[in-house]
């Protein structure tokens, strides 16, 4: 009676609980040319998931995820920020400034409580761009190193900023998006 119970009970949570899912990818490209005679192109990737029952065909939910991905004259400067929505590129004399917005998760150490708490907190994030490549791009490497927005808003006094295209899914109310 108890092996019936439990292939009863087992039987149950696999034809209702397993799901199978389906996945749609879209892949938006955005074109710009700056004033600067600078070609810029923003990629931008969506994901939606749809999760169903296996058996029952139960709608269970989608979740959405996307990525940005950007060039600057046709790969002479590329920015992979995953999940962080890219918002101004400032261009410098002899460098570049990225300024995007990417969600950080933030850990609280709850009072009456062993379990860690935490929250999602979208934060303002800037960096600049480091080319250490040589003998026409071949060697070295480029990369982008976190600087502060005082540093940042310091450049912006003699450079020139740029807004890049994005859909505006992450903002902060202090953030001003032209």
């Amino acid at each position: 009676m108890k092996k019936l119970i439990y292939v009863w009970i087992l039987s149950f949570v696999f034809l209702f609980i397993d799901c199978k899912s389906k996945t749609t990818e879209r892949i938006d490209i955005t074109n710009t040319l700056l004033g600067n005679d600078k070609h810029l192109e923003v990629e931008k990737t969506n994901k939606n998931t749809t999760y169903t029952g296996f058996i029952t065909n139960s709608d269970y939910g989608t979740s959405h995820s996307y990525s940005y991905k950007l060039t600057v004259n046709n790969g002479d400067v590329n920015w992979d920020g995953g999940t962080a929505e890219p918002k101004h590129l400032l261009f410098c004399k002899d460098s570049i400034y990225i300024h995007y917005l990417k969600e950080k998760y933030i850990s609280v150490e709850p009072k009456d409580s062993v379990k860690k708490e935490g929250y999602y907190a979208t934060q303002d994030v800037y960096e600049v761009y480091i080319d250490k490549r040589y003998f026409f791009k071949f060697f070295g490497d480029d990369y982008w190193v976190e600087v502060s927005s005082e540093k940042y808003d310091l450049q912006k006094e003699s450079c020139t900023e740029y807004s890049v295209p994005n859909d505006n899914e992450l903002s902060i109310s202090n953030t001003i998006i032209d």
